[in-house]
């Protein structure tokens, strides 16, 4: 099981809940992943 190094919340935490436990969480694999195939890989781009 996955947990973020800073808050300790685990992916699946994450997927019970829908609430992220810090910003840090976004660097596990298993959330990067996910963000991933949500958004099928298109990256977020400032105007």
């Amino acid at each position: 099981m996955e947990k973020c190094s800073k808050c300790g919340t685990s992916f699946e935490e994450i997927l019970e809940t829908g609430f992220v436990g810090c910003e840090k969480c976004y660097e596990m694999q298993s959330m990067k992943k996910a963000v991933d195939k949500l958004f099928n890989g298109k990256k977020h781009k400032q105007n």
